[in-house]
């Protein structure tokens, strides 16, 4: 018999994609804005959590607000979103297996290089909500915790670097990188990022009660992605003002021996493919 799994935040960009990875192999139901049929998908809304009768073997926490780029949420929606709807979906279900979808910003900055129990010190109100939300899901007892870096891929968010580059250098034929270039990234493919999820799942009783981290095994520095984009473009490069922000770099091989994780997607190829994508909407 097929498992249930519950998916909160389903029609998110990561979420909808985990969605289309386990719609074969277990029913899935989702939680939403509002109460709906979704591409076949029964979703509850967010509001009425009384209202679901089903008992999941899996839920899957992937709801988030989230300020970035130029948008700004206020401290209180992100409370909300982020640690009281994951409190009241943790006292709903309980007795359910946890995977907790958290984020990389809640590491310290000041970090050289940062594996799964480097100090903690949130980058953000943002960050600080979802580590707070770790510490509830961690009360269960019964949940793995999965830090991701930074999702790329078709349908991200519009606002930041990656789709903000490719926008200028098919709009413009210019891009503008701030300083030299030289401050480094880890993305993470949205699908090399299931399958963290996919495999926490399947290998839950190594994972129970652990923090992951979903990382890519390579950063890219922001010129490295410009002369990606600028390549398949024909777009040229400028440089502008003074980039401070810092650089990430991480080792998470222990979680990847864990549950023996391995990329699958290479970075340039896909830039090239969303380029592509993107063509296609102009």
């Amino acid at each position: 018999m097929k498992k249930i799994i519950l998916i909160s935040g389903i029609k998110g960009f990561l979420a909808s994609h985990l969605f289309s990875l386990l719609k074969d192999d277990f029913i899935v139901f989702g939680i939403g804005r509002k109460t709906e049929l979704w591409n076949g998908v029964q979703v509850f809304s967010s509001t009425d959590l009384n209202a679901i009768s089903i008992q999941p073997d899996f839920l899957v926490l992937c709801h988030a607000a989230v300020s970035s780029g130029q948008i700004s949420v206020d401290k209180e929606q992100l409370f909300e979103v982020n640690v009281s709807l994951t409190e009241q979906l943790i006292k709903k279900f309980s007795s359910t297996k946890i995977v907790y979808i958290s984020t990389c910003s809640v590491y310290d900055l000041k970090t050289d290089l940062i594996n799964e129990e480097s100090p903690i010190n949130p980058q953000s109100q943002y960050a600080t909500s979802k580590y707070l939300a770790e510490q509830i899901v961690l009360e269960t007892s019964n949940a793995t915790i999965i830090r991701l870096s930074s999702l790329y891929g078709i349908g991200m968010k519009e606002n930041t670097i990656i789709p903000n580059y490719i926008q200028q250098a098919i709009g413009n034929q210019v891009i503008t990188v701030w300083g030299k270039g030289q401050r480094q990234q880890n993305y993470i493919y949205v699908e090399d990022a299931c399958q963290y999820i996919i495999l926490a799942i399947q290998n839950f009783d190594s994972v129970k009660n652990k923090v992951l981290l979903g990382v890519s095994k390579e950063e890219y520095s922001n010129i490295d992605l410009a002369k990606i984009i600028a390549e398949y473009t024909s777009a040229t490069i400028e440089f502008v003002n003074e980039d401070t922000a810092s650089s990430f770099h991480y080792n998470n091989q222990k979680t990847c021996e864990l549950i023996r994780w391995q990329p699958q997607t290479n970075f340039k190829e896909a830039i090239i493919k969303y380029i592509q994508w993107k063509k296609e909407q102009f």
